[in-house]
């Protein structure tokens, strides 16, 4: 079963809310929270495998706690409530699994658990790759495993969508490119180099300034190419023992 908290100032939707909860026998409600900085104390002190986190509320909003929970807890899922459908990009922006917008729905519930489930299933599979030098990527339904040397870099492509670039094809997923940087980061030859970029260091070719002070990326033998913003160039150089 997982375990979670909750964190939102008013306290029937939290009732509710639990109430969905011990319905869907999934989740175990550790404790809630009527503001940030208490959602932030009941994070670190029960460490929780999902966050549901108000937007709107007193002390640190729902976004700012959801970055210093991540930051403490790194696997943890966040999922969002809010009753305002436009949060959605900036839920989005900080790798939430899902947002619940108010009144909330069992059904809608029931999805956003289910993508946490394919999420820690996906996390186990990449676990056991990693030994195998392999990227376990979720791609239209199948999951597929690439070999890391074949990776030439992965974008981030629309709100909802990342493409991996390698050598032999391009492989579209929902996975967040956050979630593409966790599972490469003990793999050196990797870097976020950009927002909106990732690249594989051995496959560079040429860096060349670009516009607003930030770089273009080329690799070799490959056409497309990928940025490095200004406040990355330097730690692209001290991987490539520039500096």
């Amino acid at each position: 079963m997982l375990t979670a908290i909750i964190a939102d100032d008013n306290e029937a939707e939290r009732t509710y809310f639990c109430k969905l909860l011990r319905e869907t026998k999934k989740v175990k409600v550790l404790g809630e929270a009527a503001d940030g900085l208490a959602a932030l104390d009941l994070a670190s002190q029960l460490r929780p495998d999902i966050a549901f986190l108000d937007i709107e509320m007193p002390g640190p909003n729902g976004l700012e706690v959801a970055r210093e929970i991540m930051a403490i807890i790194p696997p943890i899922s966040i999922i969002f409530f809010t009753a305002h459908a436009e949060y959605a990009v900036d839920a989005f922006e900080i790798n939430s699994v899902d947002y619940l917008l108010k009144p909330f729905d069992a059904f809608r519930l029931r999805k956003a658990l289910a993508k946490i489930e394919e999420k820690l299933a996906l996390r186990q599979v990449n676990k056991r790759s990693q030994k195998l030098n392999k990227l376990a990527l979720k791609s239209r339904g199948e999951i597929i495993l690439i070999d890391l040397n074949e990776i030439v870099f992965i974008e981030k492509s629309g709100k909802n969508t990342t493409i991996v670039h390698t050598v032999k094809r391009d492989y579209t997923t929902s996975q967040t490119i956050g979630e593409l940087v966790e599972q490469l980061e003990r793999h050196d030859c990797f870097q976020r180099v950009h927002k909106s970029y990732l690249i594989n260091l051995n496959m560079v070719e040429r860096i060349s300034p670009f516009a607003d002070n930030s770089f273009v990326v080329r690799f070799a033998g490959y056409k497309k190419d990928a940025l490095i913003s200004r406040n990355n160039i330097e730690l692209v150089k001290k991987h490539l023992n520039l500096i």
